[in-house]
Order: structure tokens, then sequence, then C-alpha cells
């Protein structure tokens, strides 16, 4: 098993990566180094949504304070992800 860069790979898993991500109020692209087929998002904040994106551009998913949402990727290496004030943890994890 070999870990680089929030990444972690073994032969007999696969690729897996996981990041409690602080939000900002501006997209930022988080890539995960391999091509993901799920992603899975929480929103720690209690108030704020956060909102994620796979061109940076266009809004394709909005999490509610404390909600927790599995949102398939289908190949993409990264996403980009913001908030609505920021400063709030975000956990990341794509499969």
């Amino acid at each position: 098993m070999t870990v680089r860069q929030n990444t972690i790979s073994g032969q007999a898993t696969g690729n897996y990566y996981f990041n409690d991500y602080i939000t900002t109020t501006l997209y930022v692209k988080i890539s995960f180094g391999f091509a993901a087929s799920k992603l899975s998002l929480i929103n720690d904040s209690d108030t704020d949504s956060v909102q994620v994106s796979f061109d940076g551009a266009t809004l394709h998913y909005t999490l509610a304070g404390g909600e927790y949402k599995d949102i398939p990727c289908s190949g993409a290496i990264e996403v980009y992800v913001k908030a609505t004030t920021g400063g709030e943890k975000c956990r990341i994890s794509a499969v």
C-alpha cells in the first residue's frame, strides 16, 4: 500500500482518497490522483451549504448543513468545492 497527497493506493482494494477539507467562498480544485467512480461528501457545517462542481463553473450538487451525499462521478479525477461563507469542514472521499 502506498500513500501520496491524501491518496491511498493498494493493490487489493484499488484507490481511495479522503480529505478533511476547510471550505472557502471560491471554488477550489481537489484532485484525487485517479479516475474515481463515486464521490462521498459530508458537510459538517450546521448551517452553511457546500456547492460541488465538476468543471469549476457549473453547479452540479448542493449539500445543506449536516447533509451527506454519495455522488456518482464516472471517471472524474477532480472536483471543485466551495461554501456560502467558508471556514467550515467538509469531508470528501472518492473511490
